[in-house]
């Protein structure tokens, strides 16, 4: 089945642009909502069915939260440790 016209009629209902919201678009946007919601990234992996997780990788940048969290883990394992 060829989804491409009944997509573009979608997105124009939606008043975007088909030349600029691609089926890609959902992919990568649903993957982003996934790291940013701290989703581990070998689980993002599988769900998006990326070859590799270096592919994954490229959607780390979308939880700054995430990183911050883990590095308050380590400082506060530091300051227990002292």
């Amino acid at each position: 089945m060829d989804i491409r016209k009944p997509f573009r009629r979608v997105v124009s209902a939606a008043g975007t642009d088909p030349d600029e919201v691609v089926r890609h678009t959902l992919r990568h946007t649903a993957i982003t909502h996934l790291v940013q919601a701290g989703v581990d990234l070998p689980t993002v992996k599988r769900i998006s069915e990326h070859k590799t997780l270096i592919m994954v990788e490229r959607y780390a940048h979308q939880n700054g939260e995430h990183i911050k969290t883990a590095m308050d883990k380590l400082e506060d394992r530091h300051r227990k440790m002292r």
